[in-house]
């Protein structure tokens, strides 16, 4: 059956709580294809999007996703999820739908528990507010309009990994509409092994609707407030050796926690190349211009620090989830930091920069965080909670014709963070790519072998994508 039969079939079970867009031209149409990347975006057959005003709505809203899926599944429609709108995966041609969960709502505190429930489409600072209102706060992303469900189930790369570890090993429970069209709840007594497919790769199992995540006082952070502190320090491309220096102690300190990015950017307003240092630490701001006083004796170009707190984690960042334009963003798992590997990226940003006019807000970045001395669930699908350091690349342009040249550049500047490190321990962030092996995604043949065996017990026929099959 073709889009249009799907459609047809739909309208006839919708309730109030949905509705289905299908003119390319209509505005409300347009506007759910403003994502945070044109790259590879396409346009479908037709969005689905669900109303959420009331609980009852929220209900059927759920249900209704159920008889999506199930006539899908039935027809052989393929579809995508999306509630945020950063994901390059969450986008597909005419003949399949999008299931748009951004509307499909709603956080649930319970301080009882130290757990908040989140369902569908619920961003990142909405969580963050939710939260920080009644003293709590749990692992984030840095954009405020990422969406939670997606970013957990994918791993869950955060600041905060120092004080509480990555976002997947605090998914405390999930539910999920699978293959067969079921409500499934998975728990630590239910569908064990699914609730640690979720802790991941849960993208691959099924429709996660729901979220059950660990949440803790602010006071963990080190202050009843949860204040932190966030630096900035700028340096000249000269300059970067002895960053480099004073950096590889910085984020081996034992006696001072942080996190953050040590980047080669374009800088405002000439967009000249410079090295920039974007700590995070976690203690009084005295304590932070301590542990940073080897920063500004480098003598820096500008240098700033500020107090924030959970809710403003990341507001500082807002200019990097401007929707358009052409971005693609990768993380590497990296064993440690390597200045040398990191002194060459310098010459190929600056060679990408004049290479393609427009890609000037393109960014190599080192991010670290200090191990986690906390207990941690480290038994995870996901598997990568050890690592401590990341190779992020975010390349931004406005050419379509450079794509290709584009790419090019951040597959070299990958290839130089990891030279040095054996192939069989490379480590690609899933969230980031599928272009990759598998084997660079999800580490170890037992961790590999478990997820193809649960890929075949709950998605067999790849409704959610063909990865693991």
């Amino acid at each position: 059956m073709n889009m249009k039969g799907f459609v047809d079939v739909l309208h006839g079970q919708l309730s109030k709580a949905s509705r289905i867009l299908t003119d390319p031209q209509d505005a409300e149409f347009q506007a759910s294809l403003e994502w945070w990347s044109n790259f590879d975006l396409k346009a479908p057959g037709a969005i689905i999007k669900s109303v959420n005003k009331t609980l009852s709505s929220l209900l059927a809203s759920s249900q209704g996703a159920q008889r999506q899926i199930k006539e899908a599944v039935k027809l052989s429609i393929p579809f995508v999820a999306s509630s945020g709108g950063h994901s390059s995966y969450s986008t597909i041609e005419e003949n399949g739908f999008i299931l748009d969960l951004s509307s499909y709502k709603d956080i649930a505190l319970n301080l009882a528990t130290n757990t908040v429930t989140v369902r569908g489409g619920v961003l990142m600072k909405e969580l963050q507010v939710a939260l920080n209102n009644e003293g709590q706060f749990t692992t984030v992303s840095n954009g405020n309009t990422v969406g939670v469900i997606p970013y957990f189930l994918n791993g869950g790369i955060s600041s905060y990994a120092p004080l509480i570890g990555f976002g997947c090993e605090n998914i405390v429970s999930a539910r999920l509409i699978t293959a067969a069209s079921d409500a499934v709840e998975a728990t630590e007594l239910h569908n064990p092994e699914l609730l640690w497919a979720t802790r991941g790769a849960g993208q691959f199992f099924g429709l996660v609707i729901e979220l059950v995540i660990r949440t803790y006082p602010l006071s963990v952070i080190g202050n009843p407030l949860g204040l932190n502190q966030l630096g900035t320090y700028v340096f000249l491309p000269q300059q970067a050796s002895d960053v480099c220096r004073v950096m590889s102690k910085i984020m081996m300190d034992p006696e001072n926690i942080s996190a953050g990015h040590f980047m080669i950017v374009a800088a405002p307003p000439h967009l000249r190349q410079v090295v920039m240092v974007a700590p995070q630490f976690f203690g009084s701001p005295e304590q932070a211009a301590k542990a940073f006083q080897p920063l500004s004796d480098l003598g820096p170009l500008q240098q700033m620090q500020t107090t924030s707190n959970f809710e403003t984690h990341s507001d500082h960042l807002d200019m990097m989830c401007a929707k358009g334009d052409f971005k693609r963003f990768t993380q590497t798992g990296l064993e440690g930091f390597r200045p040398d590997n990191f002194m060459k990226l310098i010459d190929i940003h600056d060679k990408l920069l004049s290479t393609c006019p427009g890609s000037e807000r393109s960014s190599f970045t080192f991010e670290w965080h200090s191990p986690c001395q906390q207990s941690r669930e480290l038994d995870t699908s996901f598997g990568n909670g050890g690592v401590d350091f990341w190779f992020n690349v975010i390349t931004w342009y406005t050419d379509p014709a450079q794509h290709e040249e584009v790419a090019r550049f951040d597959q070299a500047s990958r290839a130089q963070m990891r030279s040095g490190t054996e192939e069989k321990d490379f480590i690609t962030y899933a969230n980031g790519s599928r272009e990759d092996p598998i084997e660079h995604r999800y580490k170890g043949l037992e961790r590999l072998e478990k997820l193809r065996s649960l890929k075949k017990k709950w998605d067999p026929l790849g409704v959610f994508t063909k990865e693991l099959l």
